[in-house]
């Protein structure tokens, strides 16, 4: 324990992957937790970090076709862009951290907090093993991390959408005293497929949720009458086409949705994979946004 191993797997490439871990062996989840597959996961959450980086640099390219629609102010353009920066780097390092740890394997999670006073049962001590299952505390702290981010960046955006007086700052403000100030003890009990999900504390979940209503109804103010006049749009009912934009957010949340709630509760790698798809369509919706806002 004094010269521990300081990676895992321990081998000289990224690509090298470790073989599955035993509790995906143990619930007959291991055919899909090969190299090809966890390396495939591994480069598509890497590339949302350009992605989205793209669509930040569309918009400060942009910068003065887009601030007419946040009342000319270049402080609310800049919001814009540190919105989604937060949301793509702040979130997305939270989750590639503890998917680095993990070797890019979602499998059964155990925690190390529960471990019982010595002597410790042999068979406690080897459910802590990186190789066998995954840690629930790091998960925890991960989520904590990942959801703070995901507030701030929402936040942000609400700011830019509505302006920077009034009830957008104060909500902002109030936002990052809870996530970063406000009671972790007491927690969700959620559970899909009987595996806990979202392992977060309520007061963060609470003012994400808040965050999430604002921040669509935001996309609805800032993108929807100018989408909805551009003939592009015409085969959408008028009276739809304001809400459009809403897509966008709704797709990144649900890749986010289905990797918590479906690949960490199936332990199927593939779903890890698939949530990623749907993230990285979100992020293109969002640069599809801006450019037919600067084309309008």
């Amino acid at each position: 324990m004094s010269a521990p191993t300081t990676i895992f797997p321990e081998t000289y490439f990224s690509t090298q992957k470790a073989p599955p871990k035993q509790s995906l062996v143990d619930i007959g989840q291991a055919g899909n937790a090969s190299a090809p597959i966890l390396n495939a996961i591994e480069a598509i959450h890497w590339i949302s970090f350009p992605a989205g980086f793209w669509v930040v640099h569309y918009i400060f390219v942009h910068a003065d076709k887009i601030a007419p629609y946040v009342g000319g102010d270049p402080t609310r353009v800049f919001f814009l862009m540190l919105g989604l920066l937060s949301q793509v780097f702040g979130g997305g390092i939270s989750g590639n951290m503890m998917h680095l740890y993990e070797g890019w394997q979602v499998a059964p999670f155990r925690n190390p907090l529960a471990l019982p006073e010595a002597p410790v049962p042999p068979g406690d001590v080897e459910q802590l093993r990186v190789p066998s299952y995954n840690n629930a505390w790091l998960r925890s702290v991960a989520y904590q991390m990942l959801f703070t981010f995901q507030t701030l960046g929402l936040g942000l955006f609400t700011v830019a959408a509505f302006g920077t007086s009034g009830w957008p700052p104060l909500l902002l403000a109030g936002s990052v005293a809870v996530a970063l100030l406000g009671p972790h003890k007491g927690r969700p009990d959620f559970k899909v497929n009987g595996e806990p999900v979202l392992p977060l504390s309520w007061s963060l979940l609470l003012v994400f949720a808040v965050n999430v209503v604002a921040n669509l109804v935001g996309y609805r103010v800032l993108f929807g009458d100018a989408l909805a006049a551009l003939p592009a749009l015409g085969f959408i009912p008028q009276a739809l086409a304001p809400w459009v934009p809403l897509l966008a957010p709704l797709a990144v949340a649900a890749g986010g949705a289905v990797e918590g709630a479906v690949a960490e509760s199936t332990f199927n790698q593939w779903w890890h994979f698939i949530a990623f798809v749907i993230l990285l369509a979100g992020l293109g919706l969002h640069g599809v946004l801006y450019w037919l806002l600067v084309s309008a």
